[in-house]
């Protein structure tokens, strides 16, 4: 008789790989933001910033899902801890650099990002609603850091369900917020904040095509761990047999 693994057996391993993906890139892409500042123009130091509060936020979508789990073992509850909290300190960091470069008046210059601790910036127009955004921004990180926190160890899973619904709705909200932000603000889908030299952002590249590849991983994942069940379980049965 064949086997036939379980749909949310399937659906909770896709979780796990997403969760780990979505927080290492949230990691990594801020590391390298960070690391060329003297290279990256504010316009792009500022989409990093919304790609990596968008990875947050999918991570932590998943991380409602498996908290079960995770929390069992206090191994991967520590390590998801601590890859939570260098997050938090990236993005913290990050906010601390763009409330400069709103300082500085310079969201819109093509000088690279560390400038703004070494050149006199001009008036800004909306200097204080940018300044309350990202500091909204900011704030709000340590508030789901937080939350987070408190959901991946407190054990007495109170309010279980409602913890759940209202944090998918706040990282849905999130999570549409920084990719609409992005679209609007990014040469690839409309015009650039920032007067660019190049349409580069346009041309389809090579990179661009591996990227775009790299979206069908995940249905070979499925099919891997999909026939990987089967061969278990079914030399299982044999042995039993």
């Amino acid at each position: 008789m064949a086997y036939k693994p379980a749909l949310g057996l399937i659906r909770r391993k896709l979780l796990y790989g997403l969760s780990d993906q979505q927080i290492l890139y949230g990691i990594g892409i801020q590391a390298v933001g960070l690391a060329q500042m003297n290279v990256l123009v504010p316009y792009h130091f500022f989409i990093i910033w919304m790609l990596s509060l968008l990875s947050m936020a999918i991570h932590n979508c998943t991380l409602l899902v498996l908290v079960t789990t995770i929390r069992s073992d206090t191994v991967l509850r520590w390590l998801r801890q601590v890859l939570m909290l260098t997050n938090l300190v990236l993005s913290c960091v990050y906010g601390i650099c763009m409330l400069q470069v709103v300082q500085k008046n310079l969201e819109a210059s093509t000088l690279p990002t560390s400038c703004a601790w070494e050149v006199e910036g001009g008036e800004a127009t909306n200097v204080g609603l940018s300044f309350v955004g990202t500091i909204a921004v900011i704030a709000g990180n340590c508030v789901v850091f937080t939350a987070s926190t408190w959901y991946l160890h407190d054990r007495r899973q109170r309010g279980f369900k409602w913890v759940q619904l209202v944090g998918w709705v706040m990282m849905t909200a999130i999570a549409v917020g920084a990719t609409v932000r992005v679209v609007l603000m990014s040469q690839a889908f409309g015009e650039p904040t920032t007067p660019l030299s190049d349409r580069g952002e346009k041309q389809w590249t090579f990179a661009t095509m591996v990227s775009l590849l790299m979206l069908a991983l995940p249905l070979m994942t499925v099919l891997e761990i999909y026939r990987g069940e089967v061969h278990v379980n079914s030399d299982s049965f044999e042995k039993m047999g």
